[in-house]
């Protein structure tokens, strides 16, 4: 099982082949214009997909080029801005939030503030099933202002506490804030760099857990100033326990 996350920095409808090729099971894709506006003219169209968002240009779309299925919860608050809860329709079903974390009018409860507010919301979602919470959280340790409610040690500690992995801090082995990998790019240029894209997973998929990969910055910035992050798992048999 396959899944990416990559904010594409709009006009998806342009840049899609290059997510399409890497055939990902799930991709969350922020930035993303809403479905109405993307023709699919290039061929090697999602088999399933979902959008959502306040503007028809900007928004969080959630794409399978393998089949996989899957629905917006009934649980989902559009107040967050944005984290979406997803029910993932697998011969193993999951659950998994799209995060595409925003300004706000409270300075406070911006970028991490969506986050951790989404942890509260979404408490009962995450805890019911496996649960992935991947995406853009515009976020990084020694970036995030202290004063900000759920600033992103707090989000940290209690993404850890719901028994989630950081998916790219395990397999690296880096600590938070000390990644050496950028997956942002400010303007497209190097010296203005910075890791604040995500996946975590249920720590019980550890022994599942088969790569994790940034996109390399020289390929990817010619489409947007993020690079996806690519996780992959080894199929669990519907007779395991794990």
């Amino acid at each position: 099982m396959k899944l990416v996350t990559w904010n594409c920095q709009g006009a998806f409808r342009k840049k899609y082949p290059a997510l399409a090729a890497l055939r990902p099971d799930v991709a969350v894709v922020q930035e993303c214009e809403s479905l109405e506006r993307i023709p699919w003219k290039q061929g090697n169209a999602p088999i399933s997909a979902t959008w959502y968002g306040e503007k028809p240009t900007r928004g969080v779309g959630i794409f399978s080029w393998t089949g996989v299925s899957f629905q917006v919860s009934e649980m989902f608050d559009p107040t967050i801005h944005y984290a979406i809860p997803v029910e993932v329709k697998t011969p193993i079903p999951f659950h998994l939030i799209a995060v595409w974390t925003m300004k706000h009018a409270d300075w406070r409860l911006a970028y991490s503030g969506q986050a951790y507010r989404a942890l509260g919301v979404y408490r009962e979602f995450i805890l019911s099933a496996d649960t992935v919470i991947l995406g853009d959280f515009n976020s990084n340790q020694r970036s995030t202002p202290r004063g900000r409610i759920g600033n992103h040690a707090v989000l940290a500690a209690n993404l850890q506490t719901l028994g989630l992995v950081s998916a790219y801090h395990f397999a690296t082995g880096e600590k938070t804030g000390m990644e050496k990998t950028p997956t942002f790019f400010r303007g497209r240029k190097a010296e203005q760099a910075g890791h604040i894209d995500y996946v975590f997973f249920p720590a019980r998929w550890i022994r599942r857990l088969k790569r994790v990969e940034v996109g390399a910055s020289a390929e990817w910035l010619e489409y947007s100033d993020h690079c996806p992050v690519v996780v992959e798992f080894v199929p669990r048999s519907p007779y395991s326990m794990v």
